[in-house]
């Protein structure tokens, strides 16, 4: 089959990522730290297609098995990717020695070619190479692939944890989260997930000896990884400055708590009270921390009496509120006020997060809501 398109696809891809490791590697604004890591991921991506390009174009290499290099990259995305994730989430992560450890499968890969780069001689060199771009290689080649990409699929599973933690965190201490609950990182793990799996199906379908399937996926890999580029990018360097993430002791819930029963019933029934006098819900940018001085407890208190006497979150416990203040207003007298007027009304800010929520805890859309009430009121009108 011919690959000339899937070329010139793979070179327009790597040419971009070429560009985007460039630009985060100077980029002056964000974490440096974070914006390093990134850039050297796109940057292996780009060798990778490149070399790729280079291979269906009939160009033919002085040393064969140099076409072998990057795919050693990919005992290295899994451990950039995960360390990236952790220089997200965590405000005061810092590099550990102990991390270097997660070099060591590639460190293993790059001494083994190095041996053979060294040793083999170039016209066995070129059999082998021969038979890589021919996919007639044995059985426990493609083994040893599938356990390559297991290795990058367990990383990104600890990095998908690790931002769930996050999220129920920041749950904990904001009532709005649309603009820190880095949704744009859940994408980029699923995306590279995604991406990890075509590649896999890419590097697997020859063992079936199916051509049409590898050039299927080659195109689905080069468009997933393009989309990924670009939305990822963007988020990633426009993170708002208003939270810059969470501490490593956050992690740890109420283990060292001391507080009795008694205490937890005692702050429940303050805390309902002020909520229904002072409707302190309706200010968008409520923390658990402004709560909690107003209550004169710590952020960590409270969290603990929402949790374990409404067995919900600080940013459910507030929305909850918000949604019934929605309810009564959309019941009230004015039978003009939109939703969306309701909405900002009840301390929302964001229509998306105010859908979701109220189908969540009411149990129907606003939309649904708000006709199933009009039929009522006409019901009793005809009666």
């Amino acid at each position: 089959m011919n690959y000339n398109l899937g070329a010139l696809l793979s070179f327009l891809v790597a040419f971009q990522l070429f560009f985007v490791a460039l630009y985060l590697f100077t980029h002056k604004k964000g974490n440096k730290r974070n914006n390093t890591l990134l850039g050297i991921v796109f940057l292996l991506l780009a060798i990778s297609l490149m070399d790729f390009t280079i291979r269906v174009s009939g160009v033919v290499m002085p040393i064969p098995l140099l076409h072998l290099i990057d795919d050693g990259f990919f005992f290295l995305y899994g451990p950039l990717l995960y360390l990236y994730v952790q220089g997200v989430v965590y405000r005061d992560f810092m590099f550990k020695k102990r991390d270097a450890l997660h070099l060591i499968p590639y460190l293993g890969y790059s001494t083994y070619l190095i041996y053979h780069l060294i040793f083999i001689d170039i016209g066995t060199q070129s059999e082998v190479a021969k038979k890589i771009d021919t996919a007639d290689l044995p059985a426990w080649i493609y083994l040893a692939s599938l356990i390559i990409y297991v290795h990058i699929i367990s990383y990104l599973w600890i990095g998908w944890r690790t931002l769930l933690k996050y999220q129920s965190i920041i749950k904990n201490k904001f009532s709005t989260i649309d603009e820190i609950n880095l949704e744009w990182l859940s994408f980029m793990i699923k995306a590279f997930a995604g991406i990890t799996v075509v590649a896999m199906i890419h590097n697997m379908v020859p063992v079936f000896g199916n051509v049409f399937f590898r050039y299927s996926s080659l195109i689905l890999l080069l468009i997933v990884t393009f989309f990924f580029i670009n939305h990822v990018l963007v988020k990633a360097l426009n993170q708002p400055a208003i939270f810059s993430g969470i501490a490593l002791e956050e992690t740890e819930k109420y283990a060292s708590s001391n507080l009795q029963q008694a205490e937890i019933e005692d702050h429940k029934a303050q805390l309902e009270k002020l909520m229904q006098d002072e409707k302190l819900y309706l200010n968008t940018e409520l923390t658990s921390q402004e709560l909690a001085e107003q209550l004169n407890i710590s952020s960590k208190a409270l969290s603990q009496v929402i949790n374990q006497s409404f067995k919900k979150n600080f940013f459910d416990f507030v929305n909850t509120y918000r949604c019934e203040e929605v309810k009564q207003i959309l019941n009230g007298p004015d039978k003009k006020i939109t939703i969306l007027e309701a909405m900002y009304q009840s301390g929302f800010n964001s229509k998306s997060s105010f859908n979701k929520e109220f189908k969540k805890l009411i149990g129907q859309t606003p939309s649904e809501f708000k006709k199933s009430k009009s039929v009522i009121t006409r019901s009793k009108t005809s009666s």
